[in-house]
């Protein structure tokens, strides 16, 4: 699943400017003040792209963060608030189709808008005997909307909270969080033209699924995901020689239900994932890095019919049993990185990503399966107050299969697999400017993928342009 989602990342880069660990204990290895504002636009157009995405899309983004020591106390807080609008949009049902493989979604193309508001403060103290305590908070919110008949509006929310501990004595810093994350989102169609009859899709995995004409009393979902997750982090500093690791874990729960009385549900999925990030750096001119991410996911169906309530004579859906294993996922990726230099600099990395993914309709079994390698290279040139970055790189699936039957929707299934299996030549272009003081940048970036077995129309392109002002 090659979603290089250079737009999403830019997104997210400018509402965060300078991402937070959810370990705040560690605020206070870094003694400094700051207020960062940034202000950006982007847009991206192509037709080599995700089904879920749209054809073009243009978005803007403003953000602030500020950290501040105040005595003993160290703070810091972040605000971001981001709005895309793409057009030609099909099969989105959820903000994020990825999270789980039960979806509710309409075939018709429509503009989409997206509006997220993100916010995060954390709290750091050092208690004595070089240990700290910290304390982490985030609240996202983000609402998405459809402008064509079938219209889906979605509403998002997102808490999360992490306390930690830090210890550091001598080159050696230890630390230790855990956190709690719980995030809805409800889901409700609408039909404002009544000429023609509207298909509602109910997806279960692989494009597997029904269609049925749409109903206003069956187009709202509920879906909830709750988070347990835990990190630890170890700072080492030698001389010449910096090394920092996060090892983090994530178990989450999520479910879907129709939103009312009856009870209806509609899926619910189990969690793993992994993730450890290392950094070398070794002297002034060399510097390594390395991650390493592993997941895994279980998809269960209820066994549920509808039944009169003998009590409030209202038919309501009653669950039988345990709910059945119906979908499996396996995703992992390897990043590594190495780069030579100071003013110049030099960087050549390589990623290993692999999606796997099956759905059980019994008595058959759905399997689809990619597999890429992604190697790149990257040129950073000061030339006076600018500094240029050209970057290449190179897509190479390896190993891809689907399965293809009439049980599927063929045409997302297809478009989907067009995207995914396929090489792609990666190439991009970045260039910022810092004032003589240093409290003004400007940075712009130009993206571009092109497959190498799709005619001139397989390509995506994507821009964004920042403005930033540090204080």
């Amino acid at each position: 699943m090659r979603r290089w989602l250079i737009f999403g990342l830019w997104v997210a880069s400018v509402a965060t400017a300078v991402a937070q660990e959810h370990n705040a204990a560690r605020l206070v290895t870094a003694d400094t003040s700051y207020v960062d504002v940034a202000l950006g636009v982007a847009g991206q157009a192509g037709s080599l792209r995700d089904i879920f995405d749209a054809k073009r899309e243009i978005g803007g983004v403003l953000g602030a963060q500020a950290q501040r020591t105040l005595g003993q106390v160290h703070t810091y807080g972040r605000f971001g608030y981001g709005y895309a609008y793409g057009q030609d949009v099909t099969w989105r049902g959820w903000i994020d189709p990825y999270e789980t493989p039960f979806m509710l979604a309409d075939s018709i193309p429509g503009s989409i808008s997206l509006e997220r508001y993100s916010m995060e403060a954390g709290v750091g103290l050092p208690v004595g005997g070089g240990w700290s305590l910290g304390l982490d908070a985030t609240y996202d919110v983000a609402l998405m909307a459809k402008h064509k008949d079938l219209r889906n509006k979605n509403t998002a929310m997102t808490f999360r909270i992490s306390p930690g501990v830090y210890w550091q004595g001598g080159p050696l810093g230890l630390g230790l969080n855990l956190g709690y994350e719980r995030s809805t989102e409800r889901v409700e169609y609408t039909q404002i033209s009544e000429s023609k009859e509207a298909m509602l899709f109910d997806l279960y995995g692989l494009w597997l699924g029904h269609g049925s004409g749409y109903a206003s009393a069956e187009n709202r979902r509920m879906k909830l995901r709750q988070h347990v997750f835990g990190g630890f982090q170890l700072d080492l500093s030698l001389g010449g020689v910096q090394l920092h690791n996060a090892l983090t874990a994530n178990w989450h729960r999520g479910e879907q239900t129709e939103v009312g009385y009856n009870n209806r549900q509609y899926g619910t999925t189990h969690a793993w994932t992994w993730n450890d990030a290392l950094s070398l750096e070794i002297g002034r001119a060399h510097r390594i890095e390395a991650s390493a991410t592993f997941s895994t996911m279980e998809g269960l169906r209820p066994l549920q019919r509808q039944e009169l309530d003998p009590d409030s004579r209202i038919r309501i859906w009653v669950t039988y049993g345990d709910p059945v294993s119906c979908y499996w996922r396996r995703v992992h990726a390897e990043k590594l990185r190495y780069t030579y230099g100071t003013s110049w600099q030099v960087s050549v990395g390589i990623e290993n990503f692999s999606f796997e993914h099956a759905y059980n309709e019994y008595p058959q079994r759905f399997n689809q399966r990619y597999h890429t390698l992604i190697p790149t290279l990257a040129v950073t040139v000061p030339l006076g107050p600018v500094t240029l970055t050209p970057m290449f790189g190179y897509a190479r699936d390896y190993d891809t299969y689907t399965d293809v039957t009439e049980w599927q929707l063929k045409e997302p299934l297809l478009f989907q697999w067009d995207y995914w299996d396929g090489d792609a030549i990666l190439g991009g272009l970045g260039l910022k400017w810092v004032s003589a003081s240093g409290r003004t940048y400007v940075s712009a970036q130009y993206d571009l993928m092109a497959s190498t077995l799709a005619d001139a129309d397989g390509r995506r392109h994507t821009a964004a342009l920042t403005i930033g002002f540090i204080f």
